[in-house]
C-alpha cells in the first residue's frame, strides 16, 4: 500500500484598525506590534482550513518515495 504525505494547514486572521499616513506605515505598525508580541493570534482567530498533499514528497502529489525515512512524521495507518 502507498503513503502520502498529508499537510494540513490552518489559517489564523486578525483585522486590526490602525491610525496611519499611508498604508505602508499602517502595514509597518502592525508588523512591530506582532514583533513585540502585542498582537497574539489564537484559536479565537481561526479563519480557514487546507488539507493537500505535502509539498515535500512527489513532486506536489503527495506520494512518499519508497524507503523514505518519514519516522519523525505523524502517522495515520490501518489501526486510525
Amino acid at each position: 500500500m502507498a503513503q502520502y504525505g498529508i499537510s494540513v494547514r490552518e489559517i489564523l486572521k486578525r483585522t486590526v484598525i490602525v491610525e496611519a499616513e499611508s498604508l505602508e506605515e499602517a502595514i509597518q505598525k502592525v508588523e512591530d506590534a506582532v514583533e513585540r508580541e502585542e498582537i497574539i493570534l489564537d484559536v479565537d482567530d481561526y479563519d480557514d482550513r487546507e488539507i493537500v498533499p505535502s509539498e515535500y514528497f512527489g513532486n506536489g502529489s503527495g506520494e512518499v518515495p519508497e524507503g523514505e525515512d518519514v519516522s519523525s512524521y505523524w502517522h495515520i495507518g490501518e489501526d486510525n
